[in-house]
């Protein structure tokens, strides 16, 4: 979804979407918060300050797929500049429990209890003159802390901190989501230079946990088909006539690769392309393209570096009518390796394939117990290298609670089903429990 506002103190709590360029007269203040859920009070926003007039001279231009720089005292239809720096962000915490229905899978608990927190992201942005502005988006982690090493152990992050009697300490890492800088370059045009998030789908630019409705964005959104983000150019705008509007991307990058955001290791742009159109009647339909090169870090010295041509297409619609949203998102990714350059594993040389899947989501937002709204999505993931799995199929159900704009509350319940096959998981059944608080700030 490209729209996102952050009206009367981040209660859209959307990060990302689109904004509608204005034309001649200065725009009327945002809309407040709707009954709906933060993506129905961001696009409400979005939409009250998105007709027909145009900023006062020298105000700012909101920019295409961030926030809403209106609730930030940076009202694009204000009559002064406003250049100061804001700081903001969103954060959850989560428990969880799974269970396995069969415990024979090696190094796996049969059932696990935790809480844990998720995620802890904090934007930075600026206006630099009226035409241009600057985002940056870093997300603060307790990783590396966990994770596991190459030989199958694990890394522990725990060091001795000398300001406090050489006592251990637990430190962490900085993920860097977003930096980047956007120009005006006509009404409708807009280029952005750096680090940026896709603009694909509804839930990789709109990432943030109090912007998605379940706990977690469906799995073939984490799998990346996309890559999740990109360092380069992206041209975007969006054109509006007649209660319809058209949204458009045209992206080129390093593409993915193990070095992408500082350097392109294989001399070899990437190519991308996002079209979106939204309608009177709350249906928004959009298609996405991506081509390019992924090459990794070399395996050991004088050794070829993996490298693979990959290219990923998917459509996406989404229908909202007053607290009903219906979605669906469907992704393919393909890969061809060249004569010589195919990666080996442990289950021999990847072959060429297509990574496939899509979900179903339902929901609807009552105007009573906390603006409570029940939701179910069903999603099919069929993987083209297979060593552990050959498909998943799930079904997801929940609650979704807002107590208040910025504050959401989520219960969840999932069925994984690994289809049948000779790989690992192969007829395994993953039940998964949990509860999530996330909220902005």
């Amino acid at each position: 979804m490209n729209c996102s506002m952050f009206a009367a103190l981040f209660t859209a709590a959307l990060i990302g979407g689109s904004f509608h360029h204005a034309s001649a007269q200065p725009a009327p203040a945002p809309a407040g918060p709707t009954a709906d859920d933060l993506s129905k009070a961001a696009d409400a926003t979005a939409d009250a300050a998105s007709i027909t007039t145009v900023p006062a001279a020298g105000a700012p231009k909101a920019s295409s797929d961030d926030i809403d720089l209106s609730s930030l005292g940076l009202d694009p239809g204000a009559s002064a500049f406003d250049d100061k720096l804001n700081i903001y962000g969103f954060a959850d915490i989560n428990w969880s429990a799974t269970h396995w229905v069969q415990a024979n899978i090696p190094g796996v608990r049969q059932n696990v209890l935790s809480f844990g927190v998720g995620n802890l992201n904090l934007y930075l942005a600026k206006n630099l003159m009226p035409k241009a502005r600057v985002l940056a988006e870093v997300r603060l982690t307790f990783l590396p802390n966990g994770t596991k090493n190459a030989d199958g152990t694990t890394f522990s992050a725990i060091g001795t901190d000398a300001s406090n009697s050489v006592r251990p300490v637990q430190w962490g890492g900085v993920v860097i989501e977003r930096l980047y800088a956007d120009y005006d370059l006509t009404d409708h045009l807009t280029i952005r230079a750096g680090h940026w998030l896709t603009p694909y789908g509804i839930w990789n630019i709109d990432h943030g946990s109090p912007a998605i409705i379940a706990v977690n964005r469906p799995y073939i959104i984490g799998e990346q088909f996309f890559p999740e983000h990109q360092t380069g150019l992206d041209l975007f705008g969006n054109y509006y006539n007649s209660g319809f509007k058209l949204n458009y991307h045209v992206t080129a990058s390093n593409g993915r690769g193990a070095d992408e955001a500082q350097a392109d290791l294989d001399n070899n742009l990437a190519l991308g392309a996002r079209v979106e159109v939204e309608t009177p009647v709350g249906l928004r339909i959009g298609a996405s393209y991506y081509e390019g090169r992924y090459t990794g870090f070399a395996p050991a010295a004088g050794a070829a570096p993996p490298t693979y041509l990959e290219a990923a297409y998917a459509a996406d619609a989404q229908y909202d009518r007053g607290g009903l949203r219906l979605q669906a998102e469907v992704i393919a990714h393909e890969i061809q390796y060249e004569a010589g350059a195919r990666s080996t594993s442990a289950a021999g040389f990847a072959p060429d394939g297509r990574d496939f899947g899509f979900y179903l989501l339902a929901a609807y937002r009552f105007d009573r117990f906390w603006s409570v709204m029940p939701f179910g999505y069903f999603e099919h993931y069929r993987p083209q290298v297979r060593p552990y799995f050959s498909g998943i199929d799930d079904v997801n159900v929940g609650l979704n609670f807002r107590p208040t704009a910025g504050l959401v509350l989520k219960l969840q319940a999932a069925r994984a089903l690994f289809a049948d096959g000779p790989e690992l998981l192969a007829s395994q059944k993953l039940y998964v429990y949990t509860t999530q608080a996330s909220w902005v700030f």
